[in-house]
């Protein structure tokens, strides 16, 4: 019989095991299979979607690879992850946004994928170029894109077709005509009820200010990332048109609160509304509301349009396992082949393949999104572009709250950005 002594000890190793597979230490299981663990910020429906795809994934890979989701808030994800990484106990797949690509490759937290591309057979040729490119920091590429996501315009058909409008507007012209025809006191009482247009005076202003900024031929932020660009004569004449919407056309009303304007436009109280294209799901299940989506008009010179990603990375592990990076990689490259689920929950696919495919184009309001492709703008893949973009989000507050004049809130949000970026050095 054992001993008391051998016993505990026996116990000890044992507990000592499963507290090393409670925490996904295990590189493989007795039949082989190599566990992966995937985080993301995905908390909303969408996270649904990318469920469906890790299941199938699991479904093909069986007694191969077998991957565990784990959903993490955003506003939490990147703190966490850091911590994670310095501990040694990183996830082996991650989702981040584009701009936090460069931020966290240049803390050390991200592995660089040049040396496994081939491998998978992932190359340029497969994805649209500039999101292809966004993945780069540094002359190494961090990120493979998922999608991109820009932003563009919801419109409600029936107050278009009530105002004599059977399509959306293309331009500023015709955009100040649509939204003047549809802002109007409906029930005599002297107050408008009904609005043209909702300009946020929150987010998603920035992405609107980013947008026309690139229209107008201006830049937001210098190619490395310690100089701010969009307090410029661009960036005055794109501020001081966003505030004329309010209070010189009076086409949209004041002082709107965050997502105010979403709701107006849900209510049918708004016949035009600027939004990001994840906006498409929620609005569906709007009851009675007929809406259309379309491409952002140009209010400038030439088109552009806000859009960020979603970038798929290796966080650095303090011992690489060779076996779990190659299947780490076969599920990257297999969740942005099968992305035509995650395009349902409201996202435009970077890989080329599922983009053109029928199936997605068959997807009306992502289809109208997706017009825009070829000249859509990203942030600039620096590890300090959030700090410098960041403080225009409070000087478009204050100008479309009557504060401040474009001039002086950009040329203070440039002075307080540059200090940031300085402060990361």
């Amino acid at each position: 019989m054992w001993s008391k002594k051998w016993l505990h000890a026996g116990l000890a190793l044992l507990l000592s095991i499963s507290l090393l597979t409670a925490c996904g230490g295990e590189t493989s299981g007795d039949s082989g299979t190599v566990t992966l663990t995937f985080w993301n910020g995905f908390t909303g429906p969408d996270g649904k979607n990318m469920k469906e795809i890790v299941d199938q994934f699991n479904k093909e890979h069986k007694g191969k690879i077998h991957v565990k989701m784990e959903a993490i808030p955003w506003d939490n994800f990147y703190d966490k992850i850091r911590t994670v990484v310095a501990s040694g106990k990183a996830p082996d797949v991650a989702a981040m946004h584009l701009d936090q690509v460069p931020r966290m490759a240049n803390k050390g937290v991200l592995t660089p994928l040049d040396g496994h591309l081939e491998k998978v057979d992932l190359k340029k040729e497969d994805f649209l170029p500039e999101v292809w490119e966004a993945g780069v920091y540094e002359d190494k590429r961090y990120g493979i894109p998922l999608d991109v996501h820009p932003i563009g315009l919801y419109y409600n058909v029936e107050l278009l077709k009530e105002a004599g409008f059977d399509k959306p507007p293309t331009n500023l012209k015709e955009f100040l005509e649509v939204a003047k025809a549809t802002t109007k006191d409906t029930d005599g009482d002297g107050k408008i009820d009904q609005w043209g247009f909702g300009m946020p005076t929150l987010w998603p202003a920035q992405m609107i200010f980013f947008s026309n900024l690139h229209q107008f031929g201006g830049e937001a932020v210098s190619s490395d990332g310690t100089k701010a660009l969009y307090n410029s004569e661009e960036g005055e004449k794109t501020l001081q048109l966003m505030k004329d919407m309010i209070f010189k056309y009076k086409v949209s009303p004041k002082n709107i609160q965050q997502d105010g304007e979403n709701t107006l436009f849900r209510q049918g109280k708004m016949a035009m509304h600027i939004n990001g294209i994840w906006m498409i799901n929620g609005l569906k299940e709007q009851k009675g509301l007929k809406f259309a989506a379309a491409p952002l008009p140009q209010f400038g010179d030439q088109k552009a349009t806000w859009a960020s990603s979603h970038n798929l990375v290796l966080p650095k592990q303090r011992d690489e396992d060779p076996k779990k990076t190659e299947a780490a990689m076969t599920f990257v490259d297999y969740v942005t082949e099968n992305s035509l689920a995650w395009a349902k929950a409201g996202q435009i696919p970077a890989r080329n393949s599922v983009r053109e495919s029928d199936e997605f184009k068959a997807l009306k309001e992502q289809s109208q999104f997706a017009k825009q492709v070829d000249y859509l703008k990203f942030h600039n893949p620096t590890p300090t572009f959030v700090d410098v973009w960041s403080p225009t989000e409070q000087a478009i507050n204050k100008v479309l709250l009557g504060q401040k004049e474009p001039e002086e809130a950009l040329n203070q949000a440039a002075k307080k950005g540059e200090k940031m970026a300085e402060a990361q050095k």
